[in-house]
């Protein structure tokens, strides 16, 4: 009879240390959130140009219904959001198709692909254990934003 087994670490779930990480956005495992009434875009963003650190997957489940904080993960990789017809904004690029259901929607493309941007991880507990959140996504513009992003997003 086969057997599978788990590592240690892979129990342990992706805890990191804290501190700044350049990270590069590989894609997005978009799915509903719990209650079926927003998506979790689901980034999928390993680390780049750390000297033991490399290609490991730092999650965030990045919301629909938290635009500021899709506006500040946009601006970490370079990217403005595109004026829409409401007033606001979108995100550059797409997920062609025309399903309602966020897990059947094709493969985002779009200039946030390969894209590196920073961000500040830092240690939280939920439901008794110790995971690494994205504590804030530092802006690539420079002085072409003048947007407050927030900080203090790991709760």
């Amino acid at each position: 009879m086969a057997k599978i087994g788990f590592s240690k670490e892979a129990l342990e779930g992706n805890l990191l240390p804290d501190g700044l990480y350049e990270v590069r956005l590989e894609g997005f495992e978009p799915q509903f959130s719990s209650k079926k009434t927003s998506v979790n875009l689901n980034p999928i963003l390993k680390i780049v140009n750390h000297p033991s650190l490399n290609n490991k997957r730092v999650f965030d489940n990045l919301n629909s219904s938290a635009s500021w904080i899709i506006e500040a993960f946009c601006h970490a990789f370079g990217q403005t959001l595109i004026p829409n017809a409401q007033g606001g904004g979108d995100i550059p690029g797409e997920f062609p198709g025309d399903d309602e259901d966020p897990e059947k929607w094709q493969p985002y493309q779009g200039p946030l692909t390969g894209a590196v941007g920073k961000v500040l991880l830092k240690k939280t507990t939920w439901n008794g254990k110790e995971n690494s959140k994205v504590d804030q996504w530092f802006c690539a513009l420079g002085n072409a934003c003048n947007i407050k992003h927030p900080t203090g997003l790991a709760k």
